[in-house]
């Protein structure tokens, strides 16, 4: 095996070996990090990756034999995901809410949990859309995404909601550049800027055009005590800044996205967040203290308190 390696990395022809081979090689030589369900969606991510067919083809081809090229780039994909690297960096691209986006080293990699998220924001503005008396179809609706990465949610808003105007907004100016380029590769409008959001106010020119009818943010939410909890893979490579709280508040952040919210969101819009499964109580008691209606706490697929949304009262 560690002969054809060479081979493979030197670029010297070897003999072709087909798919079935490298499910039996990246499930062995994964066993140390994944279990055999997550070592086998590691091994079709690449192959569909190197080979450029879907899964169900793979699925009735694997005695097809892969060329020297093919081999060597399974090859060094797998030795990139022994190292725990996410296959996301690996490829340079996640898939969310039925768009795909680059990320890399600097960006937080989208979740499937926070895709509920973006489903919950579409079914808030059709309610208000029935209510009517916050917001109409018809009318213009400005969305702000806090925290926005790699401009995952910014841009599946877009996606669904043509007519909309959407900011989006980050600390990091490497997440900002890639969410910039993927605004750019899927043709969606998206005005984004940057910002820390723990300094209370949002610039002029964001303001100037009027309230927002729905704010939405996925900040960071785990705290210190919590790493140790950690896979390797989400440690080693994603961005401390995106993942964990600063100092020993776990509510940092939402105190300041509260606060934002009471201030630049329109009477009867919503907040939603991501949050800490941890702390679900403490979110909702600091969403009701800080003056909003409705506040409600949802759980995601795996029947984890992980998000909430409040509702700016009617009248200001």
């Amino acid at each position: 095996m560690e002969a054809l390696r060479k081979d493979f990395l030197s670029g010297k022809p070897s003999i072709c070996l087909d798919f079935r081979f490298w499910k039996t090689r990246y499930v062995q030589e994964l066993s140390a990090l994944y279990d055999r369900y997550e070592a086998e969606s590691l091994f079709y991510w690449a192959a569909e990756e190197v080979s450029g067919m879907p899964k169900p083809r793979l699925l009735a081809e694997m005695g097809q034999e892969l060329d020297s090229s093919q081999s060597v780039r399974m090859e060094k994909a797998l030795s990139r995901l022994q190292k725990g690297e996410p296959v996301q960096y690996v490829f340079g691209k996640a898939y969310f809410a039925g768009l795909e986006l680059e990320v890399g080293p600097g960006v937080l990699i989208p979740r499937p949990e926070t895709e509920e998220l973006f489903l919950w924001v579409l079914d808030t503005l059709q309610a208000m859309a029935r209510e009517g008396n916050t917001w109409r179809k018809e009318m213009p609706c400005r969305i702000l995404d806090l925290c926005t990465g790699s401009g995952a949610l910014a841009l599946a808003l877009a996606s669904r909601l043509p007519h909309a105007e959407i900011w989006g907004c980050d600390l990091s100016s490497v997440a900002l550049d890639t969410a910039r380029r993927n605004a750019l590769n899927q043709q969606l409008p998206v005005h984004w800027f940057c910002h820390d959001i723990l300094k209370g106010v949002l610039p002029d020119d964001v303001v100037a055009r009027g309230p927002f009818q729905i704010m939405v943010s996925n900040p960071p939410y785990v705290t210190l005590s919590e790493r140790a909890q950690m896979r390797s893979n989400v440690l080693d490579y994603e961005p401390a800044m995106a993942l964990f709280v600063e100092g020993q508040d776990p509510l940092l952040y939402y105190k300041a996205l509260a606060k934002l919210a009471r201030s630049y969101l329109q009477a009867g819009g919503y907040i939603l967040l991501e949050i800490n499964e941890a702390f679900p109580r403490e979110n909702q008691e600091l969403l009701r203290c800080a003056g909003f209606d409705d506040v409600e706490v949802r759980e995601d697929f795996k029947g984890k308190a992980r998000m909430v949304r409040a509702r700016q009262p009617l009248s200001l």
